[in-house]
């Protein structure tokens, strides 16, 4: 026997929950010890990087891998897929990881044409995740109320909402939200993007769209914001450490006394109108 395999089963699964899942799943063959193995690893990854393959296998292993899949609890699930995927397919996965407990999702879908992938409703209201990362995912169909209670990470990227209320009913169901990285979509339906999170302490917003970002986030820490909407609001932060901030709005003044505790500052505004940084003590914290 190879002295690997005379590794004890909790760092062997360390090991494997390094790997993508199709390659966890061929150490099955190795030998007896490692034939039911893969099933226990709390950490699966779904990665299509094989542009040549028929999607139907890759969908096929996922279904049958997960309903293999036996770890009493499943820590993190992520897919990513280039290729045309189906709502259904996905929900059914989703809808499996779901029941086990999941902690984690990264769900990250890249197809260029396809319209944004719709994800099952048993999602917005799973107690458990800790950690949930979305790419060109729709959020339109989402019945509200939704409940994260343990959500302490989000991230959004090219998501899809209903209107300007689903951003501010999604954020208030994260009572213990710590980060969140919002990449906004040109055709998200929303004109007035509110992030009003207490908890919040990181935050990362793009946008380069004709809208309003409105910020009412009194323990934010560190923040990076990249916008080029015609309006940004941001209420006094108490707590503010480091912040990068480059936007084009009229409201130079109210951002710059916003900001007034900053530690580390990085800042570019694009606006009409004049004004010096001196008016502001902010300066003294440069």
């Amino acid at each position: 026997m190879d002295r690997i395999s005379l590794l004890p089963n909790d760092f062997l699964l360390q090991i494997l929950t390094l790997l993508p899942t199709k390659d966890v799943l061929n150490t099955s063959v190795l030998s007896k010890r490692w034939r039911n193995l893969w099933k226990l690893v709390p950490k699966l990854q779904y990665i299509d990087i094989d542009k040549n393959a028929e999607p139907w296998k890759l969908f096929l292993f996922v279904d049958r891998s997960l309903l293999l899949h036996t770890a009493p609890v499943l820590e993190s699930l992520h897919f990513k897929f280039g290729m045309k995927c189906r709502d259904v397919d996905v929900g059914f996965w989703v809808r499996i990881a779901v029941e086990r407990g999941l902690r984690e999702l990264n769900f990250d879908y890249s197809h260029m044409i396809d319209e944004p992938i719709r994800l099952p409703q048993s999602l917005y209201t799973c107690g458990t995740l800790v950690v949930l990362k979305l790419k060109n995912v729709s959020l339109v169909d989402v019945q509200f109320p939704v409940c994260f209670q343990l959500l302490k990470t989000l991230h959004l990227n090219d998501v899809i909402f209903l209107d300007d209320e689903s951003p501010l009913k999604l954020l208030s169901s994260c009572p213990v939200l710590e980060v969140l990285d919002l990449i906004r979509a040109p055709n998200d339906n929303v004109s007035n993007f509110s992030v009003m999170v207490p908890s919040l302490q990181r935050f990362m917003y793009l946008g380069f769209f004709s809208s309003e970002l409105v910020m009412k986030t009194p323990s934010l820490k560190y923040f990076k914001i990249l916008d080029n909407g015609y309006n940004c609001i941001i209420e006094y932060l108490p707590e503010i450490v480091e912040a990068l901030v480059e936007v084009i709005c009229y409201n130079t003044d109210e951002i710059l006394r916003s900001l007034a505790s900053v530690k580390r500052l990085l800042l570019c505004i694009h606006c009409e109108g004049r004004y010096t940084l001196q008016q502001h003590p902010i300066e003294s914290n440069l």
